[in-house]
């Protein structure tokens, strides 16, 4: 078990990132490989990384490499410990938007989250090859998906000020109280599934 803080992990990750780019954020590699860890089949997750970039980092030395490989191990395991419900999975803390700007950058960030997780998870598996139980879960995400969505449509808000509407800025926080539960038990209770062998039907 890492003893890193989750602020010392992003950290790594994240000078990793800055040093050999790819086009996702640490957000959407974090959800990508916390559904990765949940998912039907066993990963290695070093292979994983070359679904981040399209060929491995050229490393100056081994020192670089290990570094590297380092940051993403310890993330790897610290996502390990989300799948205990004493320990649950939470998205990246984000400000409630008020302006349209605001929210066009929160919807990529959630938005990013929320499909990094739902394809790690499946890993190209189609929902028919899941059992009931696995597509009740993966529901969940679907639903999440359709509220983002559908607050797409609030971006371009018609008001020279940019200020949203305040229903809306209610229903952003309504959503943002309940994200965080939904992802947390989909995490935990797919890990159940995992253990169980009941995902694939």
């Amino acid at each position: 078990m890492t003893t890193l803080s989750d602020t010392a992990i992003r950290e790594q990750v994240e000078n990793q990132l800055a040093l050999y780019p790819c086009t996702y954020d640490f957000a959407a590699i974090r959800a990508f490989l916390m559904g990765e860890t949940v998912a039907p089949a066993e990963i290695n997750p070093v292979a994983l990384f070359t679904i981040f970039w399209e060929e491995q980092p050229a490393f100056a030395d081994k020192a670089a490499s290990q570094a590297f490989y380092g940051a993403f191990t310890a993330l790897w395991h610290r996502l390990g410990e989300h799948t205990k419900k004493k320990s649950p999975f939470r998205l990246t803390r984000l400000d409630v938007p008020t302006t349209g700007a605001q929210l066009e950058h929160y919807l990529n960030v959630r938005g990013g989250e929320i499909n990094s997780l739902h394809a790690g998870f499946l890993q190209g598996k189609d929902s028919s090859e899941l059992t009931d139980e696995a597509c009740g879960l993966v529901a969940i995400l679907s639903a999440c998906s359709f509220v983002i969505q559908r607050l797409w449509g609030e971006v371009y808000v018609d008001s020279e000020s940019d200020q949203l509407d305040k229903d809306v800025v209610n229903q952003i926080k309504r959503f943002e109280s309940n994200v965080n539960k939904d992802v947390a038990n989909f995490v935990w209770k797919t890990a159940r599934l995992q253990q169980a062998g009941r995902i694939l039907r």
